[in-house]
């Protein structure tokens, strides 16, 4: 068994069948977080086009934590998703860090 980071996106996945009884790797359980009052929003300047790992550095001091700003903003392509001038929502680090605590084997 693979062991990978306390805050990576793949802790606690799994191998599944998909509706078409296919492989299928679940990753984990998605984060069980709503919109905050405590949010906090970000505006993707020049500097943070394409780099999820900057803003979660700036915001939650862990590059680590890049794949919850694409799960929480429903972001699927980093290429063409995290524009110039797109203002992004990030939950605000107790509330990520609690429910990432919550984060149950799939």
């Amino acid at each position: 068994m693979a062991r990978f980071k306390t805050f990576s996106r793949y802790t606690n996945g799994k191998q599944t069948k998909n509706r078409n009884s296919e492989d299928f790797l679940v990753l984990r359980n998605s984060l069980d977080l709503e919109e905050g009052e405590d949010d906090i929003f970000v505006e993707v300047n020049e500097e943070l086009v394409g780099r999820p790992d900057l803003i979660a550095f700036k915001a939650y001091e862990n590059s680590d934590l890049w794949w919850v700003i694409y799960e929480f903003n429903n972001i699927r392509d980093p290429f063409f998703d995290l524009g110039l001038g797109d203002i992004i929502r990030l939950p605000s680090k107790e509330r990520l860090i609690n429910a990432i605590n919550k984060l149950g084997i799939v």
